[in-house]
């Protein structure tokens, strides 16, 4: 049986070896830098992969240069996309920067000293929020940079050069053709792709609320607010994270307002992460809600039905009958007047509890901090959907 013909890495002409090693060495490539994925911005093509910012020299500061052109098609989808701001359009050519780094989608972030030229113009960069706390430092925004404005929309070769400071760490740069995105628009994707029907709510709290044999504390109940924890608004779009362990949601329309101006995609309930792709609209309590309009929390029940939870002052409200209006008689004016001007000079007959204290209040003169305000005041075997 002949021998088996030799691995050889490289055409047979170029398989040589000296000392042992091959004449050429194996090529390595290196893992690609990806970025994560941007809800408000839909890739319409990747016009330059992410590529490192290498330096030249040995300067803090360095220029990395970097040209392409646009093809017919990307022209016209420039042209004719609609009209996000005045001089704004929908479909942009944008500049994303990250670290250099292939273990995983990278986050948008921004070298120091950055300034970004197009062609012959320099291109506005996001600046820094202003900081209101002492001793903490501004942060910066690092969104996609975009250029169109600063194009040339023909067969012409752009060119972009990227300032950066050189201080250690290694950045990479990748240009992409995107249609932005408004919170409209992704909200009625929402509505489309991501109402998680009544059943499967309904299961999930029968889930919560089985028996645990381990447990000494038996839960009948879970109170779930209709108020929304980010605007203190009654829901209207009832949404929450699929990953998120609570059943208490908050306004799909507000969450996706906020993370529109500044994109944090945190749950505003349990202070997780709450991507758009994992949202859902619970279409149990978005039923619940045109049912029930009169009370602003519901309790649901082992079983997965609810019932409204009547607060004191809705009972009292509702029980009270109507009476006719009289005129103040002059001895209880003066008592009604007097009662007022001992609570307005400081004096009053019962002690006051400020439940609307949180942790950002000043101390006490004890030196104690205050206690945060109550959510909820649980009865007993409930608890809270937070």
């Amino acid at each position: 049986m002949p021998p088996p013909p030799p691995n050889l890495e490289y055409p047979v002409q170029y398989g040589k070896y000296v000392n042992g090693l091959g004449k050429f060495p194996p090529k390595v490539i290196k893992p690609e830098v990806r970025l994560v994925k941007l809800p408000f911005y839909e890739v319409l093509d990747e016009l330059m992969k992410p590529v490192e910012l290498i330096p030249q020299n040995a300067e803090k500061i360095q220029e990395s240069p970097c040209t392409f052109v646009l093809s017919p098609r990307h022209i016209e989808l420039i042209r004719n996309s609609r009209d996000l701001h005045p001089g704004v359009k929908s479909v942009q050519v944008v500049l994303r920067i990250c670290y250099t780094d292939s273990s995983c989608p990278q986050e948008d972030q921004y070298p120091p000293n950055i300034a970004v030229k197009v062609n012959h113009n320099y291109c506005a960069v996001p600046g820094y929020y202003p900081s209101n706390k002492p001793g903490v430092e501004p942060k910066r925004p690092c969104r996609p940079v975009n250029l169109t404005h600063l194009l040339y929309l023909s067969t012409t070769s752009n060119r972009v050069t990227i300032t950066w400071g050189n201080f250690g760490k290694s950045y990479s740069a990748a240009l992409y053709l995107v249609r932005q995105l408004t919170s409209d628009e992704l909200l009625q994707k929402l509505k489309t792709i991501g109402v998680k029907h009544p059943e499967l709510c309904r299961a999930l709290i029968k889930e919560k609320l089985r028996l645990d044999p381990d447990s000494e504390i038996a839960t009948t109940g879970l109170r779930v607010s209709l108020m929304c924890p980010l605007v203190k608004m009654r829901l209207s779009i009832p949404c929450r994270s699929d990953t998120c362990a609570h059943l208490q949601c908050f306004d799909a329309v507000f969450y996706l307002q906020m993370n529109e101006k500044k994109p944090t995609w945190m749950c505003p309930v349990c202070d997780k992460p709450a991507p758009y792709d994992q949202l859902i609209i619970d279409g149990l309590l978005a039923k619940i809600l045109t049912q029930c309009e009169e009370t602003d929390e519901i309790e649901y029940l082992a079983d997965g039905s609810w019932r409204p939870i009547t607060t004191e002052k809705e009972r009292e409200t509702s029980s009270t009958p109507p009476c006719n209006m009289f005129e103040l008689g002059s001895d209880i004016k003066e008592l009604i007047i007097g009662s007022n001007n001992n609570v307005l000079n400081g004096k009053s007959n019962a002690d006051v509890v400020d439940l609307t204290l949180d942790s950002s209040s000043d101390e006490d003169e004890d030196g104690n901090p205050p206690k945060k305000r109550a959510r909820y005041i649980y009865d007993k075997g409930l608890v809270s959907a937070y």
